[in-house]
């Protein structure tokens, strides 16, 4: 295993409940950016055309994950406004890949790094503050 991966490896099996969202979050801006970049950047050439599909891919199979993990029972509104988050952010991931529109993934990337800022805050609470990991299974 080389470094880079084992390093992801032990982030992950280290992180809290929501240092786990936060680090989902961190990935879907990285492969939103990519997808955005190649879409800008020569859009028809068979190389920009690789990197997009596989940056929405990665973003749908990031969303599946974070929506999976809803507890709509626990979370009662939040969960369920999450959830109607996750299903536009797939709508406008597949529309943007097949129409190759930057303007969904530039939308997607500002609310998903908005989305992040703010479990990063969580995150950083201390220890004493009240758990937010209601709307979560995890």
């Amino acid at each position: 295993m080389n470094p880079a991966t084992a390093y992801k490896r032990r982030a992950i099996e280290s992180a809290t409940p929501v240092g786990l969202v936060v680090l989902l979050y961190q990935a879907a801006v990285v492969d939103l950016r990519r997808a955005l970049a190649a879409m800008e950047n020569d859009p028809d050439s068979p190389r920009q055309i690789e990197v997009r599909t596989q940056a929405c891919h990665r973003v749908l199979a990031i969303v599946g994950e974070l929506k999976g993990a809803l507890n709509f029972e626990q979370g009662g509104e939040v969960a369920r406004n999450f959830g109607r988050f996750y299903e536009l952010a797939e709508r406008l991931i597949v529309q943007a890949g097949f129409q190759k529109d930057p303007e969904p993934v530039r939308e997607l990337l500002q609310q998903f790094s908005a989305i992040l800022n703010a479990w990063r805050e969580v995150e950083a609470r201390p220890a004493a503050a009240p758990p937010v990991q209601a709307a979560w299974s995890a």
